[in-house]
């Protein structure tokens, strides 16, 4: 089946310009710094572009697309892992830092909030990172099911420990 974004170009730049905002959040959760965010985000405009083929129903392409970026950004982090190109988590710490400062809101007191959430997030594994940024997306327990491979049960169960698990993290983060 055909859908609207398989019509090349125009088709490929409508989803990615509709998923812009999810794509670079999905970029900043699994990539530390401003240079790692912008590979990272160009592989995975890459890897949609190749996999465009394989979208069945527009209706789904958003679970499709989050699918294909968040299994280019766990290969990602492997790849940089294998090549001895991972940072220490005192550097993580500190480029999530000034990530932070840098994409702050308007409110002081959203800094040390915004900086203790990426530092916690920064501390979960690949799946729970996953599974918290579409949390953070709305979508619902059925859409992370399909885009993780798992039971919509164990997305709850899941979701319910690593709230907790941020939680802790993030109490634990704040000065």
């Amino acid at each position: 089946m055909n859908t609207k974004f398989q019509d090349g170009d125009r088709g490929f730049l409508e989803l990615v310009h509709e998923n812009r905002a999810r794509i670079l959040k999905i970029c900043r959760v699994y990539a530390w710094n401003r240079e790692d965010q912008d590979d990272l985000y160009q592989e995975i405009l890459v890897q949609i572009w190749r996999s465009l083929p394989s979208l069945k129903e527009a209706a789904h392409a958003d679970t499709w697309l989050y699918r294909v970026a968040l299994n280019t950004a766990i290969t990602f982090l492997r790849k940089r892992a294998a090549r001895k190109a991972a940072f220490t988590f005192s550097f993580d710490h500190v480029q999530i830092r000034r990530m932070a400062d840098e994409q702050q809101g308007d409110r002081p007191e959203d800094s040390g909030q915004l900086a203790a959430l990426y530092e916690s997030i920064a501390k979960l594994d690949e799946v729970e990172k996953a599974l918290i940024t579409l949390f953070l997306e709305d979508l619902n327990y059925e859409q992370m099911a399909e885009v993780l491979g798992i039971s919509p049960s164990h997305v709850g169960v899941m979701l319910h420990r690593v709230k907790k698990k941020l939680s802790v993290l993030t109490q634990e983060a704040l000065p």
